[in-house]
């Protein structure tokens, strides 16, 4: 028995005929170009939030932190690559590199994957496959969700490749755990 194709719904107002060719030139969003930051920057960058960390006591990185990095930067790199360096720009890196930190985590403390802080996870071609594997999806299973699934995108840049930056940004990392069942 053939199946019936479903009737899409469409609001009154909208019409069912073309209203011509569009061009599809206009459509296209206009992106911001993005900044680009060199490992000089990125260095300059993340000393100077751990300056800040540890000046502040309770470790908070606020907007005015933020604000300050992006000065600095534009003082001692006035002929930065890319857009400019704003204290928003400077706060989505902070969280990229967060995200790197914790990945490299991740990494150390999988089974079967090694960590050089030169090599990163060291991945061979003969292990490549399981390196791809990782990078999608990873099943894990606890008691009080059952089986979860964890992607490591951010993971990608270590396969071959340390993080140069791990051991500054593991001093303004918590070192509680949180959590109820942590002892």
């Amino acid at each position: 028995m053939p199946s019936k194709t479903p009737e899409i719904a469409r609001p009154p107002s909208t019409p069912l005929f073309s209203r011509g060719t569009v061009d599809l030139t206009s459509l296209k969003k206009s992106r911001k170009p993005s900044a680009r930051w060199t490992l000089d920057e990125e260095t300059a960058f993340i000393d100077f939030l751990l300056s800040q960390f540890l000046a502040s006591g309770d470790g908070n990185l606020g907007k005015a932190t933020f604000n300050e990095a992006a000065t600095l930067l534009k003082k001692k790199f006035p002929e930065a690559l890319g857009a400019e360096k704003t204290g928003d720009v400077c706060k989505s890196k902070w969280i990229v590199l967060k995200a790197a930190y914790h990945a490299a985590v991740d990494i150390k403390n999988m089974s079967g994957f090694t960590w050089s802080d030169d090599q990163g996870a060291g991945v061979t071609l003969k292990h490549s496959d399981i390196w791809e594997q990782y990078l999608k999806a990873c099943f894990f299973f606890n008691h009080w969700h059952g089986s979860l699934l964890q992607w490591h995108p951010a993971a990608r840049p270590f396969k071959n490749k340390g993080f140069k930056h791990f051991h500054v940004i593991e001093q303004m990392m918590p070192r509680i755990s949180k959590g109820t069942h942590v002892f």
